[in-house]
Parts: structure tokens; C-alpha cells; sequence
């Protein structure tokens, strides 16, 4: 005989035997009113009459710790950032005002002049731009 027969002799038995206690079990009777009073629960509960807004104050949300102390540990840190002093600024011109200039080299046989600072005191947008597309470009000379 092999595995596999006796395998299945075995579960037969066991069949049997599960028959033969259900057989005997009965289930428990189900009180008188169960169903009345089970569906006269539900109805309370669902039609209380609660406000929205109750509701959504006494709403649960379930979150799992590692995710509430993230977003505790992200709440700490920006708070501390949003206290922190701002770095000092810069005196920077202000529009108008006469900023000291600093010469500009000479430009020598061709050369492109070298800028050392630049400054925007003064400058004025331009009232109207145009743009012109060329799309054929002429050859330079022979």
C-alpha cells in the first residue's frame, strides 16, 4: 500500500467520524426576539439624528506610531527652522540711489572690455519689445 492509499483511507475515516459529530451536535436555539432587537440597535445607531460636525469631532483615525512620531519629528523640526534668526542681509542699493562705480579697464587694440560690477540703479524696462525672426541668412563675402 502506499503513501498516497493510506493517505486517503485516512481522510475517509476522519470524514466519517466528522459525520457522526455532526450528527449528534445541534446548534443552540436562537432566542426569542434576537432578530427584532438586533435590527431596533442598528436602527437607533443609524438614525440618531447626530450633527456632521459631532460626528467629525468624535471621528478615529487609526495611524501607526512610526508614522505619527515622522510626523511629530517633521512638526519639531520645522518649527525650529521657522524660529531660527534669518541671516543678516546685505546692504544692497536701492533703485535710485548713486552706488559708487568702479572703473572699467580700458580696452586695448580690439580687446572686450573687462566689467568688474555692475549695477542696476537706475535701470528703466523698455517700454515695447519687438522681436524680428530672420530666416534666411545672407553669406559674408566672396
Amino acid at each position: 500500500m502506499t503513501y498516497e492509499e493510506r493517505d486517503g483511507e485516512r481522510e475517509a475515516e476522519r470524514d466519517e467520524e466528522l459525520q457522526r459529530l455532526l450528527a449528534r451536535w445541534s446548534s443552540p436555539v436562537v432566542p426569542e426576539g434576537l432578530d427584532a432587537r438586533v435590527l431596533a440597535a442598528y436602527r437607533r445607531e443609524a438614525e440618531s439624528g447626530q450633527a456632521w460636525w459631532k460626528r467629525l469631532v468624535a471621528a478615529r483615525v487609526h495611524v501607526p506610531l512610526p508614522v505619527a512620531v515622522a510626523v511629530l519629528l517633521l512638526l519639531i523640526v520645522t518649527a525650529a527652522l521657522a524660529r531660527r534668526p534669518a541671516p543678516p542681509v546685505t546692504a544692497a542699493p536701492t533703485a535710485g540711489a548713486a552706488v559708487p562705480a568702479e572703473p572699467v579697464q580700458a580696452v586695448r587694440n580690439g580687446e572686450a572690455p573687462v566689467v568688474t560690477r555692475t549695477s542696476l540703479a537706475g535701470f528703466q524696462p523698455v517700454s515695447e519689445v519687438t522681436a524680428v525672426v530672420v530666416t534666411d541668412v545672407p553669406k559674408a563675402g566672396p
